[in-house]
């Protein structure tokens, strides 16, 4: 998922208006001395100069917690967002602040989407459920894993969320016989630059099964584009443990010295919420951090949780890393490894460059 930042003040205050008129509930934290505290409020107001919330029933007894001369980041799940405030007042049980000349937001989508223009004209050749009729329209997007085109208005009656859809062909794609996918998105149409377009409507479809790859070249590239789905394991590495295992190394390790397992048993339920990285978090992990400790650090981890860590990494990289991960180390060197790792993430936590939660980010296909 790429992270992207908006200076627009006009869009910034419609985001945050749009936050305070639906009453939605926002996460927002602090850290103190590497211990987090972390809270829920509302906005009671947002204009273009100040901003105020108030925690919730739930955070309130929390509120004289809260530390005026350290920054708080706040974090909206379900919409993306994400912004920092340095300064700020404690006021009447609330909080209040400059409005934000910068706010950070995630691409939902969980691989890149390739946008074709109009004058591209690249074609689907599709037939609807229950149906042989064969229909032609003009594609709007592709990726991977799914693929958005427009229809007119006046059809929308036979594109409900959920509809199969058998491709016959696109434009310059191979694709299997009768690719099946089903509708996952009906929205109206934007054109850039004109708006809403109320007499079409853009259909996202979610392919049933993954593409191997798709090509893309449009007016507006210099060069063609290749996507390819991602390798599975080389299973003739050690690449994680299932949980019978663990409980077994961790009886062993236990058996020889209990603090320690409690220590390694704690630590790798700290460091599973790695699972929960973007893109845009796994790449900055892999750059920053070391590829020897990591290996060291994880090697009581789970096949889930590696398997999540390698998806979206290069083949060059997801190589190197099994083969440092397939050396057995020492229960000791394993615990200082697993605790270098958690500072990294609490760090990285503590300057907002990763949100590890479950509830973060919702992904688009």
């Amino acid at each position: 998922m790429k992270l992207w930042s908006s200076f627009d003040q006009d869009y910034i205050l419609k985001r945050l208006t749009s936050l305070y008129e639906e009453g939605v509930t926002i996460n927002f934290w602090q850290s103190n001395d590497d211990v987090r505290e972390d809270y829920q409020a509302k906005f009671t107001g947002v204009t273009s100069e100040k901003c105020s919330i108030k925690l919730t029933a739930e955070t309130a007894p929390l509120y004289t917690r809260i530390a005026p001369l350290s920054p708080i980041f706040f974090h909206y799940p379900a919409g993306d967002l994400i912004f920092k405030k340095d300064i700020f007042k404690l006021e009447n049980g609330g909080i209040s602040f400059k409005t934000p000349s910068e706010i950070r937001c995630r691409d939902r989508r969980s691989v890149e989407r390739f946008n074709y223009k109009y004058p591209d004209y690249k074609n689907i050749s599709y037939t609807l459920e229950d149906s042989e009729e064969i229909i032609n329209d003009i594609i709007i997007d592709i990726s991977l894993r799914g693929l958005a085109f427009v229809i007119d208005a006046k059809k929308k009656d036979k594109y409900q969320l959920g509809t199969k859809i058998y491709i016959r062909s696109i434009t310059d794609q191979e694709l299997p016989t009768k690719h099946e996918a089903k509708v996952a998105s009906v929205n109206r149409y934007h054109v850039k630059g004109e708006g809403l377009q109320n007499h079409l409507l853009r259909i996202g479809l979610e392919f049933t099964q993954t593409l191997e790859s798709v090509t893309y070249d449009s007016i507006g590239s210099l060069v063609k584009k290749r996507q390819n789905k991602l390798k599975g394991f080389d299973t003739k590495f050690f690449n994680g443990l299932n949980p019978d295992d663990y409980e077994k190394q961790l009886a062993v390790i236990y058996s020889k010295n209990p603090q320690l397992a409690a220590n390694i048993n704690e630590s790798v339920e700290d460091i599973d919420r790695l699972r929960y990285m973007t893109i845009d978090m796994k790449r900055e992990f892999f750059l920053e951090f070391s590829l020897d400790l990591m290996a060291c650090a994880l090697r009581m981890s789970s096949k889930e949780l590696i398997n999540e860590l390698l998806s979206e990494v290069t083949d060059g990289v997801r190589e190197e890393f099994l083969e440092k991960y397939d050396q057995p180390k020492p229960a000791s060197a394993i615990n200082k490894a697993q605790d270098e790792l958690r500072k990294f993430i609490r760090d990285k936590e503590k300057d907002g460059s990763f949100v590890l939660s479950p509830k973060s980010f919702v992904k688009y296909v």
